[in-house]
């Protein structure tokens, strides 16, 4: 291992000073043996032991010995780093290609990543394995892991098509209009970049030059929604969309659209954005407020009263349960919001500049 280190070391510094290049023929033999698995050359491996210890025996040959294995522990050490933080370093940058951030368990941790809500993943990380005295687990899902990101790869290189992923009873921002794209943005209720990303649409005229629809995906943790009542919130979406499918209305304007738009952009009467107040808000309250939006978007009582039971009902469920398999397997992002457009995926938040550039 002194010869690997030797060899980085001569690297570095023969870029700076041209008295070390002399060294980096030698010092490239010997990597290169061992890392094939051959013996390294002797003498060299001994000079670079020879020019570290000879200060130490001229002042304590005693301790020359000792020293000598103090440098193979440091450069085995060594060694081991250098290999690690090259694999950490390919597979964030593997993940930054394939899902738009350096961490797939955390989305917010990589500061090159654009902002979202991190949908993570039910199996537990590397070092949380390790905690738990799962050694051979947190290896097999560090590797299972970075085996996915690869299989992934074609799928990202990939023309995107958004009408491929939308929705059974899929609805559209002002309705639908013939011979505009489609752009379907995977959404949380509850994130707060999902509000920003509506709020960028508005602001850029998107909505003017494609036909945007969603998918409602409320993101799952270990302890049960990420947000608390977004769960309830796409029931009546989709409950919504359902009631207007039966009508034949999907091609209007439609209620679940209002709902979005007074959660992402207005405020209650204290000032409060609805996003923030849903989120804190118990469940018989985040109902009633739901039905109120439904009434003020123009239905009646008796409609509002059959949006919510269908929003309980097994379809909605099964309608859910198939978004979140379209979301997690066919699509497989881990970042919310993200938006299908201009034939590719765009993870994270966009904003309205790259939102006017899809349009063009």
């Amino acid at each position: 291992m002194v010869c690997i280190v030797a060899f980085v070391v001569v690297l570095v510094l023969s870029a700076v000073s041209a008295k070390y290049r002399r060294l980096l023929g030698r010092a490239w033999g010997c990597f290169a043996r061992r890392v094939t698995l051959r013996p390294c050359d002797t003498s060299f491996r001994d000079d670079v032991k020879s020019s570290l210890l000879a200060p130490l025996a001229v002042r304590a040959p005693a301790l020359v010995k000792p020293a000598s294995i103090a440098i193979e522990v440091v450069a085995w050490v060594m060694v081991l780093s250098l290999i690690v933080s090259l694999y950490l370093l390919g597979r964030s940058g593997l993940n930054l290609f394939v899902y738009g951030t350096c961490d797939k368990q955390d989305t917010q941790s990589c500061a090159l990543a654009a902002e979202a809500c991190s949908i993570g993943s039910e199996t537990p990380g590397f070092w949380e394995s390790i905690g738990r005295g799962d050694v051979l687990g947190a290896f097999g899902n560090e590797f299972g892991s970075v085996g996915q990101t690869i299989a992934a790869i074609p799928s990202r290189l990939k023309t995107w098509d958004a009408a491929e992923y939308t929705a059974a009873n899929a609805t559209y921002l002002g309705g639908y209009r013939d011979g505009l794209p489609v752009a379907l943005e995977v959404l949380d209720p509850g994130c707060r970049f999902c509000a920003e990303l509506f709020r960028n649409i508005e602001e850029s005229g998107f909505a003017d030059t494609h036909n945007v629809t969603y998918l409602a995906y409320p993101i799952s943790s270990g302890f049960g929604s990420k947000f608390p009542n977004s769960p309830l919130v796409a029931s009546y979406l989709a409950a919504t969309q359902a009631f207007e499918a039966e009508r034949a209305g999907l091609s209007g304007t439609t209620g679940d659209w209002y709902i979005l738009e007074q959660l992402f952009t207005g405020q209650n009467a204290a000032g409060t954005g609805w996003q923030e107040w849903m989120n804190e808000a118990d469940a018989d309250d985040a109902r009633a407020r739901l039905q109120d939006w439904l009434r003020d978007a123009g239905y009646t009582d008796a409609e509002v009263t059959a949006i919510d039971r269908l929003a309980a009902s097994d379809a909605v469920a099964d309608t859910l349960a198939h978004t979140r398999r379209v979301v997690e397997d066919d699509i497989q992002t881990v970042a919310i919001p993200t938006l299908i457009a201009g034939g590719r995926l765009h993870a994270g938040l966009a904003d309205a500049d790259t939102l006017r550039d899809i349009g063009r």
